[in-house]
C-alpha cells in the first residue's frame, strides 16, 4: 500500500498542475458539454449524491449495531472520523486559507477568506464523495458483492465531476478534493484491525450441499 501511495502522490501533483494551468478553458469546455435541457441531471447528482452515501452508511451502522458486528461498527466509526477530520476540518481550513475564487467570480486568490465565493480549492464534495467511495469499496471487496466494489468509486467520480458541470469548482479543485478524500480514507482504513484480511460482512453463505450435512 505504501508503494501505491508513493506512486499516487507525484502523479496527483502533476495532474493538479496541468489542470490548474488550463482550468478556465477546461471549465468552460466541460460546462458547455451539457445541453441546457439536461443540466438538471448534473444538479441532481451534486445536490443528492452525498445524501445517498450518508444514507447507506447510516443504514450500515444501524445494521452493525443491531447485529453486534464489531468489525462493521468499527469501519463505520472510522468512516465518521474520516468525514469529520478530512472532509470537514481539513478541507474547510484549506478553503479558507487558500481563498480561491469560484468559477465566474474571477481567478484570483484571496487568502484567509470566509466568503464562500472564495472557497473553491479544494472541492469539499469531491473529498467527501471519495472518502465514502473508498470505504464502500473496501466493504464490498470483503463480501459476496465484491464484483460491485467499483460502483461506489464511479458514483463518487460522478459527484466530483458534477461540481465542474454546475460551475461550482474548477477541474483542479475537484482533482485536489479527490486526492484528499482518497488519502484521508486510506489513512483511516489503514488503522482498522487487519485491514488486509478482515472478516467478511456479511459472511458468504456455504453451498446447499454443505448446509444439508
Amino acid at each position: 500500500m505504501k508503494k501505491n501511495l508513493l506512486i499516487f502522490i507525484p502523479i496527483t501533483l502533476v495532474l493538479f498542475v496541468i489542470l490548474f494551468i488550463f482550468d478556465t478553458r477546461l471549465w468552460l469546455a466541460v460546462r458547455d458539454l451539457i445541453p441546457p435541457d439536461y443540466y438538471f441531471i448534473a444538479q441532481l447528482i451534486t445536490d443528492w449524491g452525498l445524501v445517498i452515501f450518508y444514507a447507506i452508511f447510516a443504514a450500515l451502522f444501524v445494521y452493525s449495531f443491531i447485529g453486534k458486528n464489531r468489525k462493521l461498527t468499527g469501519l463505520c466509526l472510522n468512516y465518521l472520523k474520516a468525514q469529520l477530520i478530512v472532509s470537514f476540518a481539513v478541507v474547510r481550513i484549506l478553503k479558507i486559507v487558500l481563498g480561491r475564487a469560484r468559477p465566474g467570480h474571477g481567478t484570483e486568490f484571496t487568502l484567509f477568506s470566509l466568503n464562500s465565493r472564495y472557497n473553491s480549492l479544494p472541492s469539499g464534495h469531491a473529498a467527501d464523495a471519495f472518502v465514502s467511495g473508498v470505504f464502500l469499496y473496501l466493504l464490498l471487496k470483503q463480501t459476496k458483492y465484491t464484483h460491485y466494489r467499483f460502483l461506489p468509486l464511479i458514483f463518487a467520480f460522478l459527484i466530483a465531476v458534477s461540481r465542474v458541470f454546475v460551475s461550482a469548482h474548477y477541474p483542479s479543485d475537484v482533482a485536489a478534493g479527490m486526492a484528499i478524500g482518497i488519502l484521508g480514507a486510506w489513512f483511516f482504513v489503514s488503522r482498522l484491525p487487519n485491514p488486509g484480511k478482515p472478516q467478511k460482512w456479511p459472511p458468504r453463505h456455504k453451498d446447499s450441499k454443505q448446509n444439508c450435512l
